[in-house]
């Protein structure tokens, strides 16, 4: 199957997919009469380009964007093409997730091949920052990499940007944490820290001073509440650590920090038990939920999720 489906909620990989199609198809200098960008609403014009022979070359590549929104009606005329597509036509629909739950869904992956780009787990992103710094011939120290990742979380779009910052650190020598913190993780850390006290001494104005100041970095809410997962990680980290006996003097060594972060987890996570970090965790994950399905704007959905947390 040549035609595509790629879908998920992450704009990154859906991006990175499109152009890894769009180069397999079209090699350089052929994409300005073979490759065309629609939406749902344009139908006339998507079967006027999927029909149509390349010009100059052995593919057109015809995209639909938002395929998500396509109305029944567009949807049976695209799947009846499919049925007998033209062979030099390929077609790429680009969806997001909540595609998945529609019974469209379960017709097209018979007539399509789908690519995923749903946002990545913790393993997927450290395979990935792994690799990029084997391709660029430096080498990075394993806790460096972990910090990346507990940094970063699921922003593939943030974490490309600041990989791209540590090769241009690094002149070449081995990445270690204290780089990745001067860089990714110190002002991060710093700023959690301030996050979580302003919520243990439920002060409203200082909290959303904080957010604020974020908004004005460009730091986007998904940003926030990747940070706030962060730090539920490492309380719950801190917490298994304790349950399996470890004493308090072997948690730094343990969590790869340094004394003086450590310390400062050590001593918040004695307002984090077990409880509290479920509930915090349901949440976050419910946060998450309304902001990729649209169920309520980002901004708002996390003030929300602020203003529970102060409760």
């Amino acid at each position: 199957m040549n035609n595509s489906l790629i879908i998920g909620n992450n704009e990154h990989i859906r991006k990175t997919e499109l152009n890894k199609l769009k180069s397999k198809y079209l090699p350089s200098g052929e994409s300005d009469l073979n490759y065309s960008v629609y939406t749902p609403d344009e139908i006339d014009g998507i079967m006027d380009a999927v029909q149509t022979h390349s010009l100059f070359a052995d593919r057109r590549v015809v995209v639909i964007k938002d395929f998500d929104r396509i109305n029944e009606k567009s949807f049976e005329t695209i799947s009846n093409y499919l049925g007998n597509p033209l062979e030099t036509t390929i077609l790429v629909m680009v969806a997001a997730a909540s595609f998945k739950k529609t019974k469209n869904y379960k017709k097209l992956i018979k007539l399509v091949k789908v690519i995923n780009a749903d946002n990545p787990g913790p393993e997927t992103v450290r395979k990935w920052v792994k690799i990029f710094f084997q391709k660029q011939n430096i080498p990075i120290s394993s806790e460096a990499v972990e910090l990346i990742v507990e940094s970063k979380g699921d922003d593939t779009t943030g974490l490309h940007m600041e990989l791209e910052k540590l090769v241009s650190f690094s002149d070449g020598e081995q990445i270690e944490c204290s780089h990745v913190e001067q860089l990714v993780g110190r002002s991060v850390k710093e700023t959690i820290f301030n996050l979580v006290d302003a919520i243990n001494k439920r002060d409203a104005k200082w909290l959303f001073k904080i957010i604020n100041d974020l908004y004005d970095q460009k730091k986007q809410p998904h940003e926030i509440l990747g940070y706030i997962g962060w730090y539920l990680r490492i309380m719950q980290k801190i917490n298994m650590l304790k349950r399996k006996g470890v004493p308090e003097s072997g948690i730094p060594a343990a969590l790869g920090y340094n004394p003086g972060y450590a310390r400062r987890l050590l001593f918040q996570s004695k307002k984090y038990p077990l409880s509290r970090i479920e509930k915090w965790n349901a949440l976050l994950i419910r946060t998450d939920m309304d902001i990729k399905t649209g169920k309520k704007p980002a901004e708002l959905a996390l003030d929300m999720l602020l203003t529970e947390f102060l409760k």
